[in-house]
């Protein structure tokens, strides 16, 4: 019995210190966007030509930093080993080494380098560096002007993530896969290191915010002054004289409870604007999920509630700076809606 009991701890041991599984991890935190085999889809397509250019620095603290208002989350959560364990597994695509960069600052005048960078890199990545064209890239969602969405320069996550040396190595060896030429025999070392330089001089844009009033609440939530009849027909008024087009209205509980059990004073109000609709599953085709719009009409202790999802809080969830500003413009839109339903 006591050789069974040390065997089982050993074990137990064992399995408690194994090294995390990169491919699970990979499947579980990547995959959705990278797809299987870093075959590319919303993200990068990690592929030995793209790998060869990346070191395991650069890899690791992109995880860790992600892209702020880039599609590309943080990664905060997961350990160092964890990250590790992504990073080989990733790695083992490819037959080629791990590029190493030095870490040094390269010696640059911004000045000299600003108005190569104008000539030579703006038709792609934007005067700001945060990159040129709309929507995410995904071959079905959009026509796309680019293979993969150009890099945003100015992007706090990629500043804290390449080194110099590896933006250099780019800008001579450029890449392929996202159209970008080689600038190895078009400037001068000095001049890459110019660019490279001024690159350094790029700011992230001004952060977006929605009505201070509603910032970091998950709901709006309006009271009607009318009945819940009155209400709800105001409501269907008011989204019709918005250009909205109302879908069949579903009651709260629908499917959570029989029929003769439904609670009939909740009643969710479904609406869309499909010339919208189109626009942002360009811009980011995981807003399908959250779709459609909604608005809730509740009558709970005498009282008659609107209730809707905060966009501006919804579109924090995806990590993306263009879908964030028009939730900012689509908040104007319900809320007055709301309002009117309301008045």
């Amino acid at each position: 019995m006591k050789r069974y009991w040390i065997l089982g701890m050993c074990l137990l041991a064992s399995a408690v210190g194994a090294a995390p599984d990169g491919k699970a991890l990979y499947e579980a935190n990547c995959s959705a966007c990278h797809q299987s085999e870093g075959k590319g889809g919303i993200g990068l397509p990690l592929t030995e030509e793209i790998l060869s250019q990346l070191s395991d620095d650069y890899i690791a603290k992109t995880i860790r930093n992600g892209r702020p208002g880039r599609i590309m989350p943080s990664f905060v959560a997961l350990s160092d080993a964890q990250v590790k364990a992504i990073l080989n597994y990733i790695r083992g695509w490819s037959s080629k080494p791990a590029p190493v960069f030095p870490k040094l600052t390269l010696k640059g005048d911004p000045a000299r380098g600003k108005p190569i960078y104008q000539k030579r890199c703006v038709r792609c990545h934007g005067k700001d560096g945060s990159g040129e064209g709309s929507g995410t890239g995904v071959t079905l969602s959009r026509e796309r002007k680019f293979m993969v969405m150009p890099a945003a320069l100015n992007n706090p996550g990629f500043q804290r993530s390449a080194s110099d040396a590896m933006i250099a190595d780019i800008i001579r060896r450029g890449r392929r896969i996202g159209h970008m030429p080689s600038f190895r025999n078009k400037l001068t070392e000095q001049q890459i290191v110019d660019v490279v330089a001024y690159l350094r001089t790029l700011k992230p844009p001004p952060a977006i915010h929605g009505m201070p009033e509603w910032a970091g609440k998950p709901v709006y939530v309006m009271e009607s002054p009318y009945g819940f009849e009155e209400t709800v027909k105001a409501l269907k008024e008011a989204l019709t004289g918005a250009n909205f087009r109302i879908f069949p209205a579903r009651y709260l509980e629908q499917g959570l409870a029989d029929e003769f059990s439904v609670n009939k004073r909740q009643l969710a109000i479904r609406f869309c604007n499909f010339k919208e609709l189109y626009h942002l599953l360009n811009i980011d085709p995981r807003l399908g999920t959250v779709l459609p719009c909604r608005i809730n009409v509740i009558e709970r202790n005498g009282k008659v509630l609107l209730i809707s999802p905060n966009v501006v809080e919804v579109a924090k969830l995806f990590n993306n700076r263009e879908l964030l500003e028009v939730a900012v413009v689509m908040e104007e839109v319900i809320l007055g809606v709301m309002e009117e339903a309301t008045l």
